[in-house]
């Protein structure tokens, strides 16, 4: 994979990624490589979201290790489908927040009905977030950070 200030005269007017079929047991960090490839990126979406229809897809975990000094200075809104309270989706997301300068709101949704197959898939169901529970996924997130994100769960 290519170094992404290699890639920035390409990706540089970029402003809203969508990113779909990220397999849930794969570590998000790479995603990262489009931050910084992408200075004028806005809005960043990702769907973690796997289906039955999906399991001949060809599987590579991809490795990133994200700068260590690196401000994205213009994301405004990170949506990610397929959420799950896990440790290593909330230290990506809290990566994110720790790398964003203007980054006013992240989305969590959770699983949306596959377009192909039109069914979630049943080993990655999960049950409704109460209000408790989105509390302290907010909490969990928002820890030590002085960040002022808007956090919505659904």
């Amino acid at each position: 994979m290519e170094h992404p200030k290699q890639l920035t005269a390409t990706f540089r007017n970029l402003t809203n990624v969508e990113l779909f079929g990220i397999f849930p047991e794969y570590d998000l960090s790479w995603t990262i490589f489009f931050l910084e490839a992408a200075p004028a990126l806005q809005n960043f979406r990702l769907s973690r979201e796997r289906h039955l229809c999906t399991d001949c897809a060809m599987k590579t975990n991809v490795v990133w290790e994200p700068s260590k000094d690196f401000k994205h200075l213009n994301l405004k809104l990170l949506r990610m489908s397929g959420f799950e309270n896990e440790d290593k989706v909330t230290n990506y997301i809290r990566l994110v927040m720790e790398q964003t300068v203007e980054l006013k709101r992240i989305e969590l949704h959770g699983e949306n009905p596959c377009k192909k197959c039109d069914a979630i898939d049943p080993r990655s169901r999960r049950p409704l977030v109460d209000e408790a529970r989105r509390r302290r996924i907010k909490e969990k997130l928002a820890h030590e950070s002085s960040s002022s994100v808007e956090i919505i769960i659904s």
